[in-house]
């Protein structure tokens, strides 16, 4: 395995770029942009925009999806080192 492939969503809603969207804010929002990435790579895997934005709202909203993926993987590699460590301990 290369990498882990991590996936946050930035969109515009009321005239603001924001990012990790809930339900509601999808629906009612202008534009979301769902970013798959991949950190170790510095690749990204999927980048889909459904909405309209002017090009400094898209560059705002991938930068600020790839911030939020960046965090998300910090978290899963932590998640996987505990998990794993434990399954380790109990094995010893």
């Amino acid at each position: 395995m290369r990498d882990l492939v991590v996936g946050c969503a930035a969109g515009k809603i009321n005239d603001t770029v924001v990012v990790d969207l809930f339900d509601a804010e999808d629906k009612l929002g202008d534009a979301d942009v769902p970013v798959a990435y991949m950190p170790n790579l510095n690749a990204i895997t999927l980048l889909q925009m459904d909405g309209i934005l002017a090009p400094a709202e898209f560059e705002k909203a991938v930068t600020m999806a790839m911030e939020g993926c960046r965090q998300i993987y910090a978290m899963q590699k932590e998640a996987l080192k505990t998990k794993y460590m434990v399954v380790k301990e109990v094995e010893e």
